[in-house]
């Protein structure tokens, strides 16, 4: 009681009467008491918007939640070493004072609070009471939050070096109103820790494999949005992904890396257990593969990435920067941490040849009779995915949009899919589609690979079959990455570096090398294509708004895919990193016998 007296600021205690949680007649029958209590303690939120009096008074609420069950396991070598089932429910309350021309987002501290929270924890039973309290709490500190940040950001405004683009902090939106069925689903948790740990274990038959392990991750959950707007919004939450990672140490101390991920919204439609044993067969030979290998040259010159390995660049080169943040306001001399797309000022631009035309299709649930998993009805904000073509004819036309205006879209196009920072969402790519109107065989490219060398007087060209794109390495390797890039006068982010990359000889001869980095690689090597493939693959991933996508880390989940087709490229720059490698052990690891 005492916590719930503390709770109370001026929003809340204008009104003894609206304290209590009071049940809303039009809803009594709902059957879901979680959107019960949340349908009526919004009502109460409308309530108090008249309250807040002057410029604080707030003009927009929405309550998200995820109610979620989760299992996993992780597995070395044939044995579970963990396994974990919780279930949690993950509250995302919002409320913005000011109006939609101008509110409290967009400071370097939006978003932040520094007061005492009362909302640390969200009740697991479907007690309608004990809802209503927690939303009630979750409103006050987000109503704190919003009036401290204002604050902030009159603060900066006032200042005469403060400079501002004048757009509206806020689009209105047509609010939709889908309240799905949602069905439970039954996990077998002891069959997938069986098969988890079966799977791990293939490892254990490569000797140059020195560390591997196998992690599954089961999400069953149903999300639910409202708002004072009247968006009413229920639908299936739910994924299911299998990563495995293994890695191995050449002669001369240099550590080779591999990993391979399976994804699937439906954990009834993830890939067959004989289809996973191949993939974790294909990382394990790649490592002693590249033990084996020799250590590449720096190198620049043709370049052809294979179509896997094109669509994971592009997830990069483009998933980044197809979003376009605004810069957020902050006090004169203050350092902001704001990296912004390196697209930002392209739109009308050729950023490919004309041949190109790129369209991302969250809506699209197939392709080619495989399910997408970049599908989605709503992003983070209610707004249903829209497809968006972002290059026509090699041009630059349209960025990836939320709910905060930028200055080529004053609309969302329904690709909120990341929290972001500065109390707005983030932009993220669902469906991605590459598609070119000329193109041939992946033969003819390698061939035309070859000529292009011979005419340069270049000794080979380099193939790329495979990048360490999700990232498996890390923290330290991640920073000697942006490091690297930074020198180099690449992207502004660090970009994956290659794991199956070749010597590509007159001959039509393959060399597998390892440990080359991309050198220079940024979105401006995206106009220097010189052809595509008809071959096309589909690449699934989980973005996770790490670096490099990196397994691990990260809240927010928005599950990706993108088709793309080889891309053989004029020049690509290779470099060798001078990093020191780590010792050989002095022992070796003890046998099956011993």
């Amino acid at each position: 009681m005492i916590a719930r007296v503390l709770a109370i600021s001026s929003l809340l205690a204008a009104s003894a009467a609206l304290l209590l949680p009071q049940k809303t007649s039009s809803e009594k029958d709902d059957n879901d008491v979680i959107l019960r209590a949340m349908r009526d303690e919004l009502d109460r939120s409308r309530e108090l918007r008249v309250i807040g009096g002057g410029d604080d008074a707030p003009y927009f609420f929405s309550y998200d939640l995820t109610d979620t069950s989760q299992f996993q396991v992780a597995a070395v070598l044939g044995s579970p070493i963990s396994t974990s089932r919780v279930r949690f429910r993950s509250p995302q309350i919002e409320v913005r004072v000011g109006s939609y021309d101008f509110d409290d987002t967009g400071h370097i501290f939006s978003g932040r609070y520094t007061g005492a929270r009362f909302d640390t924890s969200f009740p697991l039973d479907d007690d309608y009471l004990a809802l209503r309290d927690a939303l009630w709490l979750s409103t006050d500190t987000a109503y704190k939050t919003a009036v401290e940040s204002m604050s902030r950001k009159r603060a900066a405004l006032n200042s005469a070096a403060a400079q501002t683009d004048q757009l509206p902090d806020f689009s209105r939106v047509a609010p939709v109103k889908s309240l799905a069925k949602i069905t439970r689903r039954k996990v077998d948790d002891a069959a997938w820790t069986a098969r988890t740990a079966k799977l791990s274990a293939l490892f254990g038959a490569v000797p140059e494999v020195m560390a591997s392990g196998v992690d599954l991750q089961i999400l069953d959950g149903v999300t639910y949005l409202l708002t004072n707007e009247g968006a009413s919004i229920r639908y299936d939450d739910s994924l299911a992904r299998l990563y495995a990672r293994a890695e191995g140490q050449a002669p001369d101390g240099m550590m080779v890396r591999d990993a391979v991920s399976f994804q699937s919204l439906d954990i009834d439609k993830l890939p067959s257990e004989a289809e996973m044993r191949k993939g974790l067969t294909a990382v394990a030979e790649n490592i002693r593969a590249l033990a084996h290998s020799p250590v590449g040259e720096s190198f620049s010159g043709p370049t052809l990435f294979e179509p896997q390995a094109a669509a994971q660049l592009l997830a990069q080169l483009l998933g980044d920067n197809l979003r376009a943040p605004r810069k957020p306001l902050a006090e004169p001399g203050r350092n902001i941490n704001f990296v912004p797309s390196e697209l930002d000022t392209k739109i009308g631009s050729r950023i490919f040849p004309d041949w190109v035309d790129i369209v991302d299709d969250p809506a699209q649930s197939a392709w080619q009779g495989k399910p997408l998993v970049g599908f989605y009805q709503f992003d983070l904000e209610g707004v249903p995915g829209k497809a968006v073509s972002v290059v026509e004819k090699g041009v630059l036309k349209s960025f990836l949009t939320t709910r905060q205006p930028i200055k080529s879209s004053a609309t969302s196009n329904g690709h909120a899919r990341l929290l972001g920072n500065y109390g707005a969402r983030a932009a993220a790519i669902g469906n991605l589609f590459v598609k070119t109107s000329q193109n041939e065989s992946l033969p003819s490219l390698k061939k035309k690979l070859i000529d292009m060398c011979k005419e340069r007087n270049k000794p080979y060209g380099m193939l790329v079959r495979k990048l360490d794109y999700p990232f498996s390495a890390g923290r330290n390797e991640l920073q000697a990455l942006a490091q690297s890039g930074a020198q180099s006068g690449g992207s502004v982010r660090p970009l994956s570096p290659p794991v199956l990359v070749y010597r590509v000889y007159a001959d039509g001869r393959e060399e597998l090398v390892r440990g080359l980095r991309f050198r220079g690689v940024s979105t401006r090597s995206l106009r220097d294509v010189l052809a595509a493939s008809q071959e096309t693959a589909l690449f699934d991933f989980v973005n996770n708004g790490a670096p490099l996508a990196m397994f691990g880390v990260g809240g927010m989940l928005a599950p990706t895919s993108i088709v793309a087709p080889a891309l053989l490229f004029e020049e690509i720059e290779f470099e060798v990193p001078q990093d020191q490698l780590p010792k050989l052990p002095v022992v070796p690891p003890p046998g099956p016998s011993q």
